[in-house]
C-alpha cells in the first residue's frame, strides 16, 4: 500500500468518525435511531459525493466481506455476551435456538422456493440467497427496545437470535454454495450438512471456552488493573473468532459469544465495580465505534451497488419479490414456531405482541451483504442474489426500523407513560433535595455567600415545587382508573426492588450468580403486572424442577466423597448462593414497604390497593423466613458458618466505606487509604476461603 493510499484511508475513517459525532449528537435531537441514520448518511453522502469529483474518491467504495467478518463482527458479539443477562439468556435459550437454527433452516426453505416461483433466478441459486438473507441484525432494534423499557426477555430473545442465527446463516450458506459446486444433492449431503451445522457450534463453544478461561484468566492476573483488563477483552474476541475460523473450521461468532459470557464472569470476580465501570465503559466504545463505521460504511457500500446496476431494471425488479419473500418467510418462522412452543406453555411462552415485534424488528444487515459479496464474481446468477440482497438491507434498516418504535408503542411493549413521567418527577425530586443537602453544608461552613446560597434555594425549591406538583397531576388523571394505579404502583415497586439487588451486590453482598437469578425474577414479574396479572406470581419457588436437579446433584456429590473436605465446601458453595437468594429477598421486603409509603404518601390511593402491596410483602418475607430457618434446620453446622460469613463480611463492607468517607473528606492520604483496602482485600480473601476453599 503507498503513502497515498494509506493517506486516502485515514482520511476517509477520520472522516467517516466526524460525521458519526455529528451524526450522534443529531440523531439524539431528533430522536432517530442513530444506526438507521448513519445507514441513512452513508447512502446520501454516496449520492451527493459521486457529482463532486474532488471526493467522489473517498466514497467510491464496497466492504470486502473480510472487514465485515473479521473486523467489525468480533467486538460487536463480545460486547453483546459481555453485557447480556446471561441468566436470562439461559433461560430463555430454546425459543432463541429455535428461531436460529431450524427458524434459519426452515425460512431459508420458504424464501428460496419462493424466488424460484416468481424470478428467473433457479432453485439451488434462490437457497443460496435465502440462507444468507436470513440472518437478522437487528442491533438498532435491540437499542430502541432498551431505551423504551421494552421488556427484558422479549429484547434478549431477538438479541440472542441475531447473534446464533448469524452462525447459522454462515453454516448454511457454506453448505448451499458446496452443492453448488460439486452439482449434487443426495443424503450424503444432507448428513455432511447436519455434521457441519453440528461441529460449527459445539467447535465453536469449545473454542470461546478454551479462549475465554486461557486468555480471560489474564484478567486475575492483572493486578485488578482496568486497562491491562479492557485490552485483555479485546484479545479474546478476536483470538476467540480467528482460532475457530481458522484453525478449527467452527463459528467464530459462537465462538466470540462463548468467549465473551466467560470474560464476563471473570470481570465479575476479580475486578472491584469502578474497574468493571471501566471495562464495560470502554466495551460501550468500542461497540460504538464499531456500529458507527460499519453502518456508515454499510450505506456507502449499498448506494455503490445500487449505482453499479441502477441502469438494469431487471435486476431491480427483482427487489420487490425478495422483499415479499423475506417477509413472508419471517412471519411463517415467527408465528409457527412460537406457537408450537406456547403448546408447553411454561417460561418460552412468548405472547402474541411479542411475536409481532420479533416478527418486525427482523432487520437485515452487515453479514447478509458480507456473504452476498464474498460469492465469486464468475458464478452464475452473483449479480441478481447481490442486487436483492442489498435492497431487502436497504428497506428494512430504514423502513422497519423506523417504524419499530411506534410499533412498540402501539403493541403496548414500551414503559408506561405515566411510569415515565413518575421517574422523571421522582428523579428530579430526589436530585434537587440532594443538592439543597450539599447547599445547606456549604453554609454552614462559611464557604458561599448567603445572598448567592438564598438564590440558589429559591430555585432549587421552586423545581422541587413543580415536580411535586406535576406528581400530584399525573397521580390526578390515573386515580380513577383503579387497574391503571395498581399497575403504575407495582411497576414502580418492581423497579425498587430490582434497584436494591443491584445495591447489594455492588456492595458484595449477594454473587453475580444470584444477581443474574434475580433480574430475571425481576424481568418476569414486570411482564406478569404489565399483562395484568397483580400480584405478580411467587418467582422463586424451593421446590422448583432446577432446585432439585441443583440440590440432588450437590448431596449426590457430597455422599460419593463425604469423607473428603470438598463435600462440605461443596454443600457450603450451594447453600451459601441459596441464603444469598432468600436473604435479599426478605431485606428487599423492608424497601419495597418504604417505597409503597413514599410513593403513595400526599395522595389518595385507595387503601385496598396500599394493603394488598403490604400483604404480598408480609408474605414474602413470611415465606423467605421459613425457607431460611428449613436450611438451617437441615444443616446446623454449615448454616453457622454462613451466618458467620456474612456478619463479618457486613463488617468488613462497613469498614471499607469508612475508609472511602475518610479519604473523600481528605482525612487520609490515597496511600493509607490504598494500604487499609489492601488490608480489607486479604482479610476479605480470608474471609471466603473458609467457605469457598475447595481444599
Amino acid at each position: 500500500m503507498t503513502g497515498t493510499e494509506i493517506g486516502d484511508l485515514i482520511s476517509l475513517v477520520l472522516l467517516l468518525l466526524f460525521i458519526a459525532v455529528v451524526a450522534g449528537i443529531f440523531f439524539k435531537r431528533v430522536k432517530i435511531p442513530y444506526t438507521i441514520g448513519l445507514f441513512s448518511i452513508g447512502v446520501a453522502i454516496t449520492v451527493i459525493s459521486s457529482n463532486i469529483a474532488v471526493i467522489e474518491h473517498l466514497f467510491d467504495y464496497i466492504l470486502s466481506p473480510e472487514i465485515i467478518l473479521f473486523l467489525f463482527l468480533p467486538p460487536l458479539v463480545f460486547e453483546a455476551a459481555f453485557h447480556i443477562n446471561k441468566r436470562l439468556m439461559t433461560k430463555m435459550f430454546i425459543p432463541i435456538i429455535i428461531l436460529a437454527i431450524p427458524g434459519l433452516i426452515f425460512s431459508t426453505l420458504i424464501i428460496g422456493y419462493f424466488i424460484d416461483y416468481v424470478t428467473p433466478v433457479p432453485l439451488i441459486f434462490a437457497m443460496l440467497f435465502g440462507a444468507l438473507i436470513s440472518a437478522t441484525d437487528p442491533v438498532s432494534v435491540i437499542g430502541l427496545f432498551k431505551n423504551i423499557g421494552a421488556p427484558a426477555r422479549l429484547t434478549t430473545i431477538l438479541e440472542g437470535e441475531s447473534v446464533f442465527n448469524d452462525a447459522s446463516a454462515i453454516v448454511v450458506f457454506s453448505i448451499v454454495l458446496g452443492i453448488i459446486g460439486a452439482g449434487t444433492f443426495d443424503i450424503s449431503t444432507i448428513v455432511y450438512g447436519a455434521k457441519g451445522i453440528l461441529w460449527s457450534f459445539s467447535g465453536g463453544i469449545l473454542t470461546g471456552i478454551i479462549t475465554g478461561i486461557s486468555i480471560g484468566s489474564l484478567i486475575a492476573l492483572s493486578g485488578r488493573n482496568a486497562i491491562i483488563s479492557s485490552i485483555i477483552s479485546m484479545l479474546v474476541a478476536y483470538s476467540s473468532y480467528l482460532l475457530a475460523e481458522t484453525l478449527f473450521h467452527a463459528s467464530g461468532i459462537i465462538a466470540v459469544l462463548t468467549a465473551g459470557l466467560i470474560v464476563g464472569w471473570f470481570t465479575s470476580i476479580w475486578l472491584k465495580k469502578e474497574d468493571r465501570e471501566e471495562i464495560s465503559e470502554f466495551q460501550d466504545f468500542s461497540s460504538y465505534l464499531a456500529n458507527s463505521l460499519i453502518f456508515l460504511l454499510l450505506g456507502i457500500t449499498t448506494a455503490n451497488i445500487l449505482a453499479v446496476y441502477r441502469s438494469d431494471m431487471e435486476l431491480l425488479l427483482l427487489i420487490p419479490a425478495a422483499l415479499i419473500a423475506v417477509y413472508i418467510s419471517r412471519a411463517a418462522v415467527v408465528y409457527t414456531f412460537s406457537n408450537i412452543m406456547n403448546l408447553f406453555k411454561g417460561e418460552n411462552y412468548i405472547p402474541l405482541h411479542y411475536q409481532h415485534a420479533l416478527f418486525w424488528g427482523g432487520l437485515r444487515g452487515a453479514v447478509a451483504i458480507a456473504l452476498a459479496l464474498s460469492i465469486r464474481e464468475d458464478m452464475p446468477y452473483r449479480d441478481e442474489i447481490v442486487m436483492m440482497t442489498v435492497g431487502v438491507v436497504l428497506f428494512t434498516v430504514i423502513v422497519d426500523g423506523i417504524t419499530t418504535k411506534p410499533l412498540a408503542e402501539w403493541l403496548g411493549l414500551d414503559r408506561p407513560s405515566n411510569i415515565a413521567v413518575y421517574e422523571y418527577y421522582s428523579g428530579l425530586i430526589h436530585a434537587k433535595k440532594a443538592g439543597l443537602k450539599i447547599l445547606d453544608n456549604l453554609e454552614e461552613n462559611n464557604r458561599i455567600e448567603p445572598e448567592i446560597a438564598e438564590r440558589i434555594r429559591k430555585d432549587y425549591s421552586d423545581d422541587i415545587t413543580e415536580a411535586e406538583s406535576g406528581i400530584r397531576e399525573l397521580y390526578q388523571k390515573i386515580l380513577p382508573d383503579v387497574e391503571v394505579l395498581r399497575k403504575t404502583l407495582w411497576i414502580r415497586l418492581i423497579m425498587v426492588e430490582g434497584s436494591f439487588y443491584e445495591d447489594i451486590y455492588e456492595k458484595g453482598y449477594i454473587s453475580e450468580i444470584v444477581l443474574d437469578e434475580m433480574r430475571y425474577f425481576i424481568n418476569l414479574k414486570l411482564d406478569d403486572v404489565t399483562s395484568g396479572s397483580i400480584p405478580p406470581r411467587e418467582t422463586i419457588k424451593p421446590d422448583s424442577f432446577e432446585y432439585s436437579i441443583f440440590i440432588k446433584s450437590v448431596d449426590l456429590i457430597a455422599g460419593i466423597f463425604k469423607k473428603h473436605h470438598f463435600a462440605k465446601n461443596l454443600k457450603k458453595i450451594a447453600l451459601t448462593a441459596e441464603y444469598q437468594k432468600y436473604i435479599a429477598l426478605n431485606s428487599a421486603v423492608w424497601q419495597m414497604e418504604r417505597a409503597v409509603n413514599l410513593i403513595t404518601s400526599g395522595f389518595d390511593f385507595p387503601e385496598e390497593i396500599i394493603k394488598e402491596a403490604k400483604t404480598e410483602f408480609q408474605s414474602i418475607s413470611e415465606r423467605s423466613k421459613k425457607r431460611i430457618e428449613e436450611m438451617s434446620a437441615r444443616y446446623p453446622e454449615l448454616s453457622t458458618d454462613i451466618g458467620d460469613y456474612y456478619l463479618r463480611l457486613s463488617m468488613l463492607i462497613q469498614e471499607e466505606d469508612y475508609y472511602s468517607g475518610m479519604k473523600n473528606k481528605g482525612l487520609i492520604f490515597p496511600n493509607v487509604y490504598q494500604d487499609l483496602l489492601e488490608k480489607i482485600g486479604k482479610e476479605r480473601e480470608r474471609l471466603e476461603g473458609h467457605i469457598f476453599n475447595f481444599i
